[in-house]
């Protein structure tokens, strides 16, 4: 349920019935090549390309500047271990990242899509490699550095989770409850 409702929030599968609504707007009634511009998606299984830090930041985002990079990776919480790589930036990743841990990986496709600078940021188990407390950072920087974006955050971790201003509970596709954690 969880992946497909994604699918029907980025408009590659069409409703059967009902409707989306994010703010004041039918998902239905938007252009999916305008949406799409407006979203940053990072998935559990993130691809990285086989070049340089900023190669694969540049990717996303032609016009990228150094200051936004690093500031990008400074919400990530992926500076650090940056910093610690021989050649910073310019570190070579290696085919689809093998040079860099999982959880470095989702950190570095969490700034890749705030590069962007999405409306909407959508984490699909984006953060599930990574160890709570990393976890924690990485959800307590996005909420501090974006208050004005909306997160759709996906994940079976109550870490995760709660603090969001909204849960819902998917069961084999419905939603089965809303609200605060809370209030659930």
């Amino acid at each position: 349920g969880k992946s497909t409702l994604i699918d029907l929030i980025l408009k590659f599968r069409a409703l059967e019935k009902g409707h989306i609504w994010l703010g004041d707007q039918n998902l239905r009634d938007v252009v999916r090549t305008s949406w799409l511009q407006n979203l940053g998606v990072v998935r559990q299984d993130v691809f990285l390309f086989g070049g340089t830090i900023r190669e694969n930041f540049l990717a996303w985002n032609a016009d990228a500047t150094e200051e936004a990079m690093l500031l990008a990776c400074k919400q990530s919480l992926a500076l650090d271990f940056i910093n610690d790589l021989p050649d910073g930036l310019d570190t070579v990743l290696g085919d689809r990242g093998v040079t860099v841990s999982g959880g470095q990986r989702q950190r570095l496709a969490i700034a890749r899509a705030l590069l962007r600078n999405p409306e909407v940021l959508i984490l699909d188990e984006a953060l599930s490699a990574l160890d709570g407390e990393t976890e924690t950072g990485v959800l307590e920087s996005l909420r501090m550095n974006s208050p004005h974006r909306t997160i759709i955050l996906v994940s079976h971790r109550l870490v995760s989770i709660k603090s969001s201003d909204q849960i819902i509970v998917l069961d084999h596709g419905h939603v089965v409850d809303q609200g605060r954690h809370v209030e659930l």
